[in-house]
């Protein structure tokens, strides 16, 4: 059976892969940045109740309000220095919003994904931060790395620990290392993570659509054209 897969195209199977990163990939981004508002929700809300941090939020509302007019771009550094002077969960949703402004300018420009994953890596590694908020940074950290081409073995050290079971975050994580495994041309690791994606009771049904096209997809790129008359001869 391996030999049959040797035989598949390597560039047939990088344009599919190519192809099925671009349709979908944004799919698993706009689901990591909806958490990214109910773990703000989680920070701030625990905040407030404490009574410690009314004033950090009153500072933030005032924030928002000066980058209504702003495009992505001039956003980053008021947030980054909003970020920089608040030390509670203010400071560290603005860190997180900065980031994810750099990771929007990701594919086009390396500056904006070297950013963006550093600003990442770094609220992983803070370890005041709810697990919750270090995980999901470190799942964009990955997707930045995929969707800026960045080395597979990168993505992996990012996604390892988001895979295991019990982790929250384990579906969007399978779903991004399979693209990943896509994109890089290991399509028979990808198949198994979409598997184990579609066998999965805890994801919606949305997701496991997707895990099914994706495939057959792989599917259809492992499955060696019939030989033609020509050729039979």
């Amino acid at each position: 059976m391996s030999d049959i897969f040797d035989e598949v195209s390597a560039e047939l199977r990088r344009d599919n892969m190519g192809a099925a990163w671009n349709k979908y990939g944004r799919y698993i981004i706009g689901a990591a940045v909806a958490i990214v508002v109910l773990v703000a929700a989680v920070i701030a809300g625990s905040s407030y109740i404490r009574g410690q941090e009314e004033a950090a939020s009153v500072r933030y509302d005032a924030l928002l309000e000066t980058l209504v007019e702003l495009d992505t771009q001039e956003k980053i550094a008021p947030l980054e220095a909003f970020a920089a002077a608040e030390d509670n969960g203010y400071g560290a949703l603005a860190r997180f919003t900065a980031a994810l402004a750099h990771a929007e300018k990701s594919q086009t420009n390396s500056a904006s994904a070297d950013a963006a994953i550093a600003s990442f890596d770094a609220l992983a590694d803070t370890s005041g931060l709810p697990h919750s908020l270090r995980d999901l940074a470190q799942l964009q950290a990955a997707i930045v790395l995929l969707d800026s081409k960045g080395s597979l073995q990168e993505i992996e050290l990012r996604l390892d620990r988001l895979l295991d079971d019990g982790n929250g975050l384990q579906p969007m994580a399978r779903e991004t290392m399979a693209l990943a495994y896509m994109t890089y041309d290991k399509p028979l690791k990808a198949r198994e993570l979409f598997k184990a994606q579609i066998g999965d009771a805890r994801v919606t049904s949305l997701t496991r659509e997707r895990a099914s096209i994706m495939l057959e997809s792989l599917s259809a790129a492992l499955t060696p054209s019939p030989a033609a008359p020509e050729a039979q001869k």
